[in-house]
């Protein structure tokens, strides 16, 4: 047992509490911030941004959906490693993550297909009108191919914290925000790539 999954053991919940808190309250405000960093880019496209930024609202239900799925196995596959190691059983513990990773893969394609399938029937059960779909449509579509990495991310980081290293996981989530933010200005500013842009510097940002 390494020496962070030692001080699991033997805190006080109090330290504990405060310990792995802050930096999980601080992940996911960052997490929350790839959305408001995008709105606040979108918004900005000369000519079209009052329409994009709508099209951009619209996709929201789907990418919350996308959001659930990482921490429905997130949270769960940490708290069974968490358990296997408090009871030294580090194979299990490994097992726990090969199956969660596959588990994220094959959600993260089954979403990635049905929502290109259906992708007009169902940002028009979402509020998207003819106006605005052509732009809810350009950007979730990059968004649902880039289901997996989104899922994977968000299962590791939930992980990562089980492991014993909270801080580590509010890094990579704040380093991968501050990523999203030069590549929205770079894609939609620097190379005229529109909404397009901006959801591919949230994939990339992403994985």
């Amino acid at each position: 047992m390494n020496n962070s999954q030692q001080v699991l053991g033997t805190e006080s919940i109090g330290k504990l509490l405060l310990k792995y808190s802050v930096p999980a309250i601080i992940g996911m405000m960052v997490n929350a911030l790839y959305n408001v960093v995008d709105r606040m880019f979108i918004g900005n496209i000369p000519g079209v941004g009052p329409l994009a930024i709508t099209g951009l609202g619209v996709t929201m239900p789907i990418m919350t959906i996308i959001l659930a799925f990482g921490m429905l196995i997130g949270v769960g596959s940490a708290t069974n490693i968490s358990i296997k190691l408090g009871q030294k059983r580090k194979e299990e513990a490994e097992s726990i993550i090969g199956n969660a990773i596959s588990l994220s893969v094959i959600i993260g394609i089954l979403i990635t297909v049905i929502g290109i399938l259906f992708s007009n029937s169902i940002l028009k059960a979402f509020g998207a009108s003819d106006a605005t779909l052509v732009y809810a449509k350009a950007y979730i579509s990059i968004i649902l191919f880039g289901s997996v990495f989104n899922i994977l991310g968000m299962m590791f980081n939930n992980i990562i914290r089980g492991d014993g290293n909270p801080k580590l996981s509010a890094i990579i989530m704040t380093v991968g925000c501050a990523t999203n933010i030069v590549l929205d200005a770079l894609f939609i500013f620097g190379f005229n790539m529109g909404i397009q842009g901006a959801a591919f510097a949230t994939v990339i940002s992403q994985a």
